[in-house]
């Protein structure tokens, strides 16, 4: 996938500048969009399944739009991650019996580069797809459930944070790098659509509160009490006979977790109109 992302960059932007991209009628412009989605994750609670679990995501964007080949862009959205181990095939994953909610904030800016000459209101260059990439910074807070009541996992440390063999806590506020496809389309006058498929490459294995190894649950009753045992390890059945599953794998920190956006946007050009504004 990776180096398939990198070809796709290379190209278009080979192609961008093999072509005079920026046109003697270009007049740069900005633009404010609308966006409206769907995300969904992947990771230690969901390792195969995409589009599981969508949750509703909303945000607004602004662009800057110096030629007709690229596009400079700032952006925020909202939208909220869940995942259960009961919906599983892996009987292992089902019997260690987890689950995570979170909220996403996030706010980034990125480049966007057209396949295609492309302008809000020009008839011309009316439409094209697009790839873009940039930087992220998100926050995030994973809860799980137990009789009805919703916890937040990061104070709890549930795999031994903060001890000297664990290491310090996760942080909940992150950087992360999205990479994007999508196409965009004139709708006349000062208006135009843009969908999107996105993703977004995380640095962290904890959005989901689930990385490494079960801890000893004496040194987690004694550090954050019996609510973090008891959202710790839930599992179904004990792996071992001794009734703990202490040093065992809970999740796996090779795989750092993702999340993928599917989003419509609307989008509104700013200034003055061109002459007749659709030509």
């Amino acid at each position: 996938m990776k180096k398939l992302i990198i070809i796709l960059f290379v190209f278009a932007f080979f192609q961008g500048n093999s072509q005079r991209i920026l046109s003697k009628t270009h007049k740069p412009y900005g633009e404010i969009g609308l966006n409206f989605g769907t995300s969904y994750y992947i990771g230690d609670l969901n390792p195969f399944q995409h589009f599981e679990h969508n949750n509703f995501m909303f945000g607004f964007s602004y662009k800057w739009n110096p030629t007709r080949r690229h596009a400079l862009k700032l952006y925020g959205l909202r939208t909220s991650l869940e995942a259960y181990d009961s919906d599983n095939k892996n009987p292992d994953l089902v019997n260690r019996n987890l689950h995570f909610r979170t909220k996403i904030l996030e706010i980034g800016a990125g480049l966007e580069i057209n396949f295609y000459e492309y302008a809000i209101g020009k008839k011309q260059d009316n439409i094209t797809p697009y790839l873009w990439s940039g930087l992220t910074y998100f926050s995030f807070n994973p809860e799980a459930e137990i009789e009805g009541a919703w916890f937040e996992l990061n104070s709890l440390n549930t795999e031994g944070q903060g001890s000297v063999l664990m290491g310090e806590p996760y942080k909940l506020n992150q950087l992360a790098v999205p990479i994007g496809l999508g196409f965009k389309v004139n709708m006349g006058g000062r208006f135009a659509f843009n969908m999107e498929y996105g993703v977004r490459k995380l640095f962290t294995d904890y959005l989901d509160d689930v990385s490494t190894v079960y801890a000893n649950e004496d040194l987690l009753r004694e550090d954050n009490g019996l609510l973090a045992v008891l959202l710790a390890d839930r599992s179904l059945i004990e792996v071992r006979p001794n009734g703990t599953n202490e040093g065992l794998e809970r999740g796996d920190p090779n795989n750092k977790d993702w999340y993928f956006i599917t989003q419509a946007s609307i989008a509104i050009k700013l200034g003055p109109p061109d002459n007749g504004c659709w030509k």
